[in-house]
């Protein structure tokens, strides 16, 4: 967290004819200027804050009005999972129709990636559709799966374990170990796939799902009771899919700052 200030003076200790890190060029690069800083830390570093500090505050409150209106189906999380991926899918889809990143066959994959990813995440989270308008077809669903839902996790748990362990293991690994790598060897937010590495400003969001998850897990395996809400899987996919957005903002920064430098250096150029 100390680099999310200092990463990116580097810029100054490299040569003026360095460039933002693009896959589709050759070095020298420099690290983007356009990644969350202190100044913006009321979304990056707020807004996980204040969702523990809820679900944990409500929890020791009063756990039946949490386990109600916080962690129940519909509730405030699961509604605000869902609004996450809506805008992660409008960020996404906003990104598939633009020229640079339709150029850049490594680009377009994770843009298309992560397009699908919040569509099927939002889907499954109201069930697709039944909890917005309420549908109900008791033979439908029954034929479908014994929990009244109409979701394909619910139909298969490979269709939910799998995603989320990967999911799980991508925000860990991205947005804890990449970040403490890069702190160490500044040179990675130099290099030609800096593009797709995860901000600095997304470590407290990873280090509250894996405290979340951790919890989770020595309770469970009656290791400790530190169950920090009614449903802490609820808890911990509230921030991996705020991960997804977070990531999908400073994506979208990034490629705007170099699409600037590009048209700048064409301007140059003539």
């Amino acid at each position: 967290m100390a680099k999310l200030q200092s990463e990116p003076r580097l810029a100054g200790r490299t040569s003026h004819r360095a460039k933002l890190p693009d896959p589709k060029l050759k070095g020298p690069f420099r690290p983007f200027a356009s990644d969350p800083g202190w100044a913006e830390a009321w979304w990056w570093l707020g807004i996980p804050l204040a969702v523990a500090l809820f679900a944990l505050s409500s929890y020791r409150i009063d756990p039946e009005w949490h386990q109600r209106w916080v962690t129940a189906e519909s509730g405030v999380l699961e509604t605000a999972q869902f609004i996450l991926m809506v805008i992660g899918l409008a960020l996404a889809v906003q990104l598939l129709f633009d020229p640079f990143v339709r150029q850049r066959p490594s680009v377009l994959a994770v843009v298309a990636l992560a397009a699908l990813a919040c569509l099927f995440i939002g889907g499954e989270e109201v069930s697709w559709g039944q909890h917005i308008v309420f549908w109900q077809d008791p033979n439908l669903i029954t034929a479908v799966n014994d929990e009244g839902e109409f979701s394909l996790h619910n139909m298969n748990k490979g269709f939910e374990r799998t995603p989320r362990t990967l999911l799980e293991l991508g925000v860990f690994v991205g947005g804890l170990l990449v970040p403490l790598l890069c702190a160490y060897a500044p040179r990675l937010r130099q290099s030609r796939m800096a593009l797709f590495l995860p901000a600095a400003a997304l470590v407290p969001t990873a280090l509250f799902a894996a405290l979340v998850k951790g919890g989770n897990l020595l309770t469970k395996f009656h290791v400790a009771d530190v169950r920090l809400a009614a449903r802490p899987s609820e808890v911990t996919e509230f921030y991996l899919y705020f991960f997804i957005v977070a990531y999908l903002i400073v994506f979208e920064r990034r490629i705007r700052e170099t699409k600037t430098e590009s048209e700048k250096t064409k301007r140059r150029k003539r």
